[in-house]
């Protein structure tokens, strides 16, 4: 059965909408075109935060996005907008936004579980030089519910790497180097926050803390003091205790400590 209407009379009686504010046209007003515009513009402000991000077809395998703001970490990502964006030809797409607001889509046949660092906004299906299809997944990112065993992100460390909040709870190594990797920890301290380092090859794999310390091990803690180890194996967890510490909650191998 379909959803019905309240009664006609109820419709007639009505004033105003008391969660948005949208107020109804009464029955025989005049000029009825600026009663009306008035309700438009009522309702267009009411409905505005719905159009954050909304992925539309411009034509062909071309699309855009509406700008929006999203919370990254304890940052607000202000995105402007964009058009001209292209897909390639007879495939599902599902299109999304990172930490950072860049554009990322990935091809596949569904989306993958949320790691709450991304906001989805839509699958769309090209075939034959056209989008054939749009459907909005802004609504079933925002109602997502995370599940306790979510998968862990690992990244291979580059030298120089500076860590950032969206990337707390990944496992960061130094798999592939040849030569020593320096990864700098972030100079905020949200409690909290949590790496947990492996070296993966028989290169230096350095945590330079900065400002801040690395405390609660051996070698107690000092600014600047940096944490190393080469040994295949070795892995070290490290927890901001909002107040300019690294914890180190579960340590293994031979790690040492020196100025950076």
């Amino acid at each position: 059965m379909s959803e019905i209407y309240p009664s006609d009379q109820e419709l007639l009686d009505l004033l105003s909408d008391p969660e948005t504010g949208v107020e109804y046209v009464p029955t025989g007003t005049a000029p009825y075109y600026l009663q009306f515009r008035k309700l438009l513009s009522r309702l267009l402000l009411a409905t505005k935060r719905a159009n954050d991000f909304r992925l539309y077809s411009e034509g062909g395998l071309t699309y855009g996005i509406k700008p929006g703001q999203f919370w990254s970490g304890h940052s607000i990502v202000d995105y402007p907008g964009s058009t001209g964006n292209v897909l390639a030809d007879n495939s599902l797409f599902f299109v999304y936004l990172d930490a950072a607001g860049t554009i990322l889509f990935k091809e596949a046949d569904y989306w993958h579980e949320p790691f709450g660092s991304e906001v989805w906004l839509a699958e769309v299906r090209t075939l034959n030089g056209e989008i054939t299809s749009v459907v909005d997944s802004r609504a079933v990112h925002s109602m997502a519910m995370p599940k306790y065993d979510r998968p862990v992100i690992i990244e291979k460390a580059v030298s120089g790497d500076q860590l950032n909040h969206a990337q707390s709870g990944c496992i960061i190594t130094n798999a592939g180097a040849t030569g020593n990797v320096v990864v700098y920890l972030p100079t905020f301290d949200y409690a909290g926050t949590r790496y947990t380092f492996c070296v993966q090859e028989s290169q230096m794999l350095m945590i330079d803390p900065l400002t801040l310390n690395i405390r609660c091990w051996s070698g107690g803690g000092t600014p600047r003091y940096t944490l190393y180890s080469s040994t295949i194996g070795d892995c070290v967890t490290l927890v901001s205790d909002g107040n300019g510490n690294w914890m180190s909650t579960n340590m293994h191998g031979s790690w040492a400590s020196g100025v950076s």
